[in-house]
C-alpha cells in the first residue's frame, strides 16, 4: 500500500501535472502558425501534412500503452519519463535541419504528449476519490481551452518575433519546472502487484490505430475515399483489429482488459466520449475560417474573437466540476450541457450568414464553450467511477484514445464536408473553370486562406516577373495560388526579354528589310508610335531616337502590362473573397447541423449512463 500524501505534496504534484498537460495540449496549437515560416526553411512542402500526422498518431497510440505503463510500475516514474520524452521531442525538433527530421522528431514529442494526455488523468484519479476530482477534472479540462486560445496566438509571436525553432524551445524551461516539481513533491504511487507488459497487443492496438487515422486524415483531401490506398488501409486496420480483440481476450495480462466493457458506467462514458470528440473539434476548428475570411479579421485578431470559446470552455470545466463535487452526481450536468450544446448547434445552424453580426457569432461563441466544457471532465470521472483501480490507468487513457479516434473521424468527415461547399462555389464564381481560379492549397494544419497578403505576394511576384526576374517567374509556375491564365501570358526574361527580339525586328526593318517592316506594321501588340517611327521615311530618324523609342515603348509596355495583372488579380481575390464568404458560411451551416447529430449520438450514451454517486473518502493528512 502506499501512504496517504500530505495535502501540500499532491497540491504541488498537481502543479507540475497541469503544467505538464498545458505544455501537450498548447503543442497541438501553437505550430500551426509557424508551419509557413518552417516549410519555407526547411523546404519539403509535400511533407507539411506529415508535421501534424505524426504528432498526432504518436501521441494516439502512445496514450493507451503509457495508460497500461501505470498500472505496472511507479505511477511517478512513468510521469518522469513522458515529460522527458516530450522535453527531448521539444529540443530535437527546435534543432531539425529539413522536414524529414522534423516529422521524425515531432513523433518523438507526440509519444510524450499523448503520455501525459493519459497519465494526468490517471494521476488525479489515484490521488483524488471520486467526488473530489470534479473540483481538480474542471481546471483540467479549462487548460485545453486555454491552450487552444494561447497556442496560435504564442506560436505567431514567437516566429515573428524570434524563430520558429522557439515555438519548440518555449516548452523547455516550463517544463523543466513541472519536472521540477513533479520530481520533488510527486510520491512514487508503485502498484500493488507486478504483471508482465503486453508487448503484442501494444504491437497490434499500432497495427489498427495507426491505418485507421492515416485512412481518415487522407480520405477526401489527399487520395479519394475509394482509392486502393485508403481502401487498403482499412482492410488493415480490420485485419489488425480483429487480431488485437483476439489477442488481448486470450493472454493473461492484456494491455487493455476489454473486462471493463461490462462496466457500463465506463462503457457508455466512453462511447459518449467518442462523438464528443468531433463535436468539440467541429465547433472549434473551423471557426477561423469564419471570422478571417468571411468577416475580415486578422489572424491574431481571430485569436482574441475566440476568446469567448476559451472562457466559456473553462467557466463549464470548472463551473460543472463544482457542482459535481458539491452534489456528488455528474449524469444530469453532462445531460443537461448535451442538451444545451444541441440548442446552440442547432442555432448555429440557422442563425449564421455571410451577414451575421460579429458580436452575435462572438455571443454563440460563449455558449458553446458554456456547453462543451462539462463534458472535458466529467465523462472522465464517470468512466474512472466503477473502475477497479489495477485497470484506472489503461481505462482512463482508453477514454482519451476513444475521443481523440472519434475527433479524428469526425473531422475529416466535416473537412470533406468544407471541402464540397468551397469547390461548389468556386465553380459558381469562376465558370471558366481551373484557368481563371485560385486553387487553395491545403496542408495539414488548415489552409492558405490570408487572402490579401497572398495577393499581395503574388502582385509583387508577377510585377518581378514581368520585369525579367528569373526566380519570380519560376515561383510563379510553382504557386498553386496563381490562376492558370496568368501563366499563359508570362514568358521567361519578362517584358525585357520581349523587346530584346522586338528591337532587333524594328531596327531591322528600319535598316531596310521590307517582309521584318511589313509584319511589324500589322502587329496588333506593337504600340502606334513605334509603328509611326516604321512609316517614316528611310534614314529620317537617328539611331539615337529609335532607341530612345524603343525604351519608352518597353517601359510604357511594362507599366500596362503590370497594371492590368494587378488589376486581373484584383478582379480575382474580390470574386474569390465572395465565393468563399459564401463557400465557409455554408459549409459551417451544415457542419453545425452534423455536430448537432453527434451530439444526439453522445447524448444516447448519456442518457444510458448510470447516475452513481461520487464517492468521497477523509482528505489528506496535513
Amino acid at each position: 500500500m502506499n501512504p496517504t500524501p500530505n495535502a501540500k505534496k499532491v497540491r504541488y504534484t498537481m502543479v507540475g501535472i497541469l503544467l505538464g498537460l498545458f505544455l501537450a495540449a498548447l503543442d497541438q496549437t501553437i505550430v500551426s502558425t509557424a508551419m509557413p515560416r518552417i516549410v519555407g526553411e526547411l523546404k519539403g512542402a509535400e511533407y507539411y501534412a506529415w508535421v501534424t500526422t505524426s504528432y498526432l498518431l504518436a501521441s494516439t497510440v502512445s496514450a493507451p500503452i503509457f495508460g497500461r505503463l501505470t498500472e505496472l510500475f511507479s505511477r511517478k516514474a512513468v510521469l518522469v519519463a513522458a515529460v522527458l520524452l516530450f522535453l527531448l521531442g521539444s529540443a530535437l525538433s527546435g534543432l531539425s535541419q529539413n522536414m524529414v527530421e522534423l516529422i521524425l522528431f515531432r513523433g518523438v514529442q507526440g509519444l510524450g504528449g499523448g503520455a501525459l494526455f493519459a497519465l494526468a488523468l490517471t494521476t488525479l484519479a489515484v490521488l483524488f476519490p471520486p467526488r473530489e476530482r470534479g473540483r481538480l477534472a474542471g481546471v483540467f479540462g479549462a487548460m485545453f481551452g486555454l491552450s487552444s486560445a494561447v497556442g496560435p496566438w504564442l506560436g505567431g509571436l514567437l516566429t515573428d518575433h524570434f524563430s520558429w525553432r522557439w515555438v519548440f524551445y518555449v516548452n523547455m524551461p516550463v517544463g523543466a519546472v513541472a519536472l521540477w516539481f513533479i520530481l520533488r513533491h510527486m510520491p512514487r504511487l508503485s502498484p500493488g502487484e507486478r504483471e508482465p507488459f503486453d508487448f503484442l497487443g501494444a504491437f497490434l492496438l499500432a497495427a489498427w490505430a495507426v491505418p485507421l487515422m492515416l485512412a481518415f486524415s487522407w480520405g477526401g483531401s489527399t487520395y479519394p475515399w475509394d482509392s486502393p490506398r485508403i481502401l487498403g488501409l482499412f482492410a488493415l486496420a480490420a485485419a489488425a483489429f480483429g487480431l488485437w480483440v483476439l489477442v488481448e481476450l486470450r493472454v493473461p495480462h492484456p494491455l487493455f482488459d476489454l473486462a471493463v466493457f461490462r462496466i457500463p458506467t465506463f462503457t457508455y462514458a466512453a462511447l459518449a466520449s467518442f462523438f464528443y470528440g468531433p463535436a468539440f473539434l467541429g465547433a472549434v476548428a473551423f471557426l477561423p475560417l469564419y471570422l478571417q475570411v468571411v468577416k475580415g479579421v486578422s489572424a491574431s485578431q481571430s485569436g482574441v474573437t475566440v476568446l469567448p470559446l476559451t472562457f466559456g470552455v473553462i467557466l463549464g470545466s470548472v463551473g460543472g466540476g463544482q457542482l459535481a463535487a458539491r452534489h456528488g452526481r455528474y449524469k444530469g450536468l453532462v445531460l443537461g450541457s448535451a442538451l444545451f450544446l444541441l440548442g446552440i448547434f442547432l442555432l448555429f445552424h440557422f442563425l449564421l450568414r455571410v451577414d451575421t453580426p460579429l458580436w452575435l457569432a462572438v455571443f454563440l461563441f460563449f455558449l458553446t464553450g458554456l456547453g462543451l466544457g462539462p463534458a472535458q471532465s466529467l465523462l472522465n470521472i464517470a468512466a474512472q467511477n466503477d473502475v477497479p483501480m489495477n485497470r484506472l490507468g489503461s481505462a482512463t487513457s482508453a477514454v482519451q484514445f476513444m475521443r481523440q479516434i472519434g475527433a479524428t473521424m469526425g473531422v475529416a468527415f466535416l473537412g470533406t464536408v468544407l471541402a464540397g461547399a468551397l469547390s461548389a462555389h468556386l465553380k459558381a464564381a469562376f465558370p471558366q473553370g481551373a484557368a481563371g481560379a485560385p486553387v487553395l492549397a491545403r496542408g495539414g494544419e488548415g489552409m492558405a486562406l490570408d487572402l490579401d497578403r497572398e495577393f499581395a505576394r503574388l502582385e509583387d511576384l508577377l510585377a518581378r516577373a514581368l520585369r525579367g526576374d528569373e526566380a519570380a517567374y519560376r515561383a510563379l509556375l510553382q504557386d498553386p495560388m496563381v490562376p492558370k491564365a496568368y501563366l499563359q501570358g508570362l514568358s521567361p526574361g519578362g517584358i525585357p526579354a520581349r523587346f530584346a527580339a522586338l528591337k532587333e525586328e524594328v531596327r531591322a526593318a528600319l535598316a531596310g528589310d521590307e517582309a521584318a517592316r511589313r509584319a511589324l506594321l500589322q502587329d496588333p501588340a506593337l504600340p502606334e508610335d513605334l509603328k509611326a517611327f516604321l512609316r517614316a521615311p528611310r534614314g529620317a530618324l537617328g539611331p539615337e531616337a529609335v532607341e530612345a523609342a524603343l525604351a519608352q515603348a518597353e517601359a510604357r509596355a511594362l507599366e500596362e502590362a503590370t497594371r492590368q495583372a494587378v488589376a486581373g488579380l484584383e478582379a480575382a481575390k474580390a470574386r474569390l473573397k465572395e465565393a468563399l464568404s459564401l463557400g465557409i458560411t455554408e459549409a459551417l451551416r451544415q457542419i453545425f447541423l452534423y455536430s448537432a447529430l453527434f451530439i444526439l449520438g453522445a447524448l444516447f450514451f448519456v442518457l444510458l449512463l448510470p447516475d452513481r454517486e461520487l464517492k468521497g473518502r477523509p482528505a489528506p493528512v496535513e
